[in-house]
């Protein structure tokens, strides 16, 4: 048949069980806190990797602009220049380099005519008068073709500045490709790094979660466990005082044992002596 247990030995066997409780959860809490401190020392590398990549990507990215800003400039200016080249545009060369051609014609056949046919006065003058304004429409051409000739050679530079300007901006363009390309390298490099990181924080997060979990549940056993102590601590005062209590009990019993053993002793010395004082004929006193 199984021993019954006291109340006070069940508390303690409480208490150890509480503590032990305590104790292994605590040890669980330590192994989720390792685990989530590696996790975040797997991250503080990734960080700077991926601080690394954006601050590549944001001067690369920086540089592109630059390079974009002329490449607009260049071309904007080649617009420009392409709208002033077609209001420099006029009447074809060709055109008027025959029209001056027939008017050179005009004017030599009426000065020959002038010169060897013979005339009437009134004839002569009208002959004259039309030579005269076919001089003056030659002037008016050869000064409308210096002009154009002057524009033409403006169009002529006009048209090599403009291919240069697209030349150059043909060439910012290729590096506005080149950094943007490379740009975009360490873009997605930072991306991939962030998402390495993003699931590093996802799994030390859920670690804590637990952690502080197994925490909570580590104090509420400390605190069952504290109060069970106060408890058990308290029983033993009881049984202590119980004891306390028994034993004086048990003294005063012993005690007044004793007296009245005493007492007994006194009352049958006393009666031994009377008896003898009798015997020899003297005064019996009984006290």
């Amino acid at each position: 048949m199984p021993k019954k247990i006291s109340e006070l030995q069940s508390a303690e066997l409480r208490f150890r069980a509480l503590l032990n409780k305590r104790d292994e959860i605590n040890e669980q809490a330590a192994v989720l806190r390792s685990e989530r401190d590696t996790l975040n020392d797997q991250k503080r590398p990734l960080q700077a990797h991926l601080r690394d990549a954006r601050d590549k990507r944001d001067a690369l990215v920086a540089e592109m602009r630059v390079h974009k800003t002329k490449r607009d400039d260049l071309q904007r200016k080649a617009k420009e220049l392409i709208e002033f080249k077609s209001k420099l545009k006029g009447k074809p060369m060709g055109d008027l380099k025959t029209e001056i051609q027939i008017v050179k014609a005009d004017v030599r056949m009426l000065e020959m005519r002038q010169q060897t046919v013979p005339m009437k006065i009134p004839e002569e003058r009208a002959l004259l008068e039309k030579l005269k304004h076919k001089v003056e429409d030659l002037d008016r051409l050869k000064k409308i073709f210096a002009e154009q000739e002057k524009i033409s050679k403006e169009v002529r530079s006009v048209d090599s500045s403009i291919d240069e300007l697209f030349r150059r901006a043909d060439k910012e363009h290729a590096e506005v490709v080149r950094l943007n390309t490379e740009s975009r390298k360490h873009h997605e490099e930072a991306v991939a790094i962030s998402k390495d990181i993003a699931a590093l924080s996802a799994s030390a997060d859920k670690k804590h979660h637990e952690f502080m979990k197994l925490k909570m549940e580590a104090d509420a056993a400390h605190q069952k466990a504290s109060d069970m102590r106060d408890k058990v601590l308290e029983m033993k005062k009881e049984k202590r005082a119980e004891r306390m209590e028994e034993r004086n009990a048990i003294r005063q019993v012993n005690v007044a044992a004793r007296k009245a053993l005493d007492d007994k002793d006194k009352k049958d010395k006393a009666v031994e002596q009377a008896l003898q004082a009798l015997l020899k004929g003297g005064r019996i006193e009984i006290k």
